[in-house]
């Protein structure tokens, strides 16, 4: 293909974060003139999502969500045999994903697929993607490398969250009532991933923990069929939200049992308890920077809650924006360069 050739791109987004993750890729590359598709499966609010970020990208429902293990294996393989004829119909040229999720279809209709990825802890998709993907690309901490591999020095959510393309704001803050570090921000996520089945949720507790501490609660809830309990002793989020990062970027500090949210809270620079029991390899550097605390010990959860005040997000930020300005790299810039 010559070098100013418009390319046809699909990229397949399954959940909300892998929005975020293409998303500034996708606008720009779409502002360059170059073809660009979007395919998702169903699950929770995700098209809403896809539409509002989205608005003047095509995009496609091709498949469902399921929560038994065999309907996962059925439904993937059904929507690998949907996906299969989408990309000969539209002659597609490269395929981007988080992950293995079209991995099947690109290979046996040719396609050059490149499969990002950052969690090397759930075995048999990273090994699907690597064995399947034209190229497999991972942040460094990942010690796994063979001819298909690219590394980079950073994490997943830098393509989203780096200052060069979020702007945070106070707005958003008027939409519930709130003024910066009078409140915390807790995601909460379901138990329906299987990265998350043998999860025991500490979020009662919690959420008491917080309230003595004179603080409002922004709650993000994964499974909404939990919102009228919390309603009361909290401002339940409803998605699509206008400024989800400024609501977490001006919070005095973060609770969260979902992985990605942790990181991104560490990353924008506010103190944070990640409760959700998985030892990962993508959460050791902000550990080991003092960005995220994790224990399993509730009991050293709730002291540590107490430690936490506006001096010490203050150092928190400081350090945060020291790692992303001089030592990790722009996500979005290394997705631009593999396509």
């Amino acid at each position: 293909m010559e070098k100013n050739e418009k390319m046809k791109i699909l990229f397949d987004l399954n959940h909300p974060v892998d929005v975020n993750f293409f998303k500034n890729a996708i606008l720009l590359l779409q502002e360059e003139g170059h073809h660009i598709k979007v395919i998702f499966r169903e699950r929770g609010k995700l098209e809403a999502i896809l539409r509002y970020e989205l608005k003047n990208v095509e995009i496609k429902k091709i498949g469902s969500h399921k929560k038994s293990f065999l309907g996962k294996v059925f439904h993937q393989l059904l929507r690998d045999f949907n996906i299969f004829f989408f990309l000969l119909k539209y002659k597609i040229d490269i395929v981007a994903c988080f992950g293995p999720t079209s991995a099947i279809a690109a290979k046996l209709s040719r396609t050059r697929y490149l499969a990002f990825d950052d969690d090397f802890e759930y075995k048999i998709p990273f090994y699907h993607a690597n064995w399947l993907a034209t190229k497999h690309i991972f942040p460094d901490f990942i010690k796994f490398t063979n001819s298909k591999t690219y590394k980079y020095h950073g994490f997943k959510e830098l393509a989203y969250l780096h200052p060069k393309y979020l702007k945070t704001s106070e707005t958003v803050l008027s939409e519930y009532d709130l003024l910066p570090n009078e409140y915390v921000f807790i995601r909460e996520i379901s138990n329906v991933s299987l990265n998350y089945k043998d999860r025991t949720s500490i979020l009662n507790k919690l959420i008491k923990k917080v309230k003595n501490k004179g603080l409002k609660i922004v709650l993000s809830l994964e499974d909404k069929t939990l919102s009228n309990i919390y309603s009361v002793q909290c401002i339940v989020l409803e998605e699509p939200i206008s400024d989800i990062y400024s609501l977490l970027y001006h919070s005095l500090f973060t609770i969260s049992s979902g992985d990605t949210v942790a990181r991104e809270a560490a990353l924008l620079g506010v103190p944070t308890i990640y409760t959700g029991g998985r030892d990962m390899l993508v959460n050791k550097s902000l550990v080991d920077e003092g960005l995220i605390y994790e224990s399993k010990n509730e009991n050293d959860i709730m002291e540590f809650i107490q430690t936490l005040t506006v001096d010490k997000k203050t150092e928190t930020r400081k350090k945060s924006e020291s790692l992303i300005n001089n030592i990790w790299d722009d996500t979005t810039s290394v997705i631009l360069n593999h396509i």
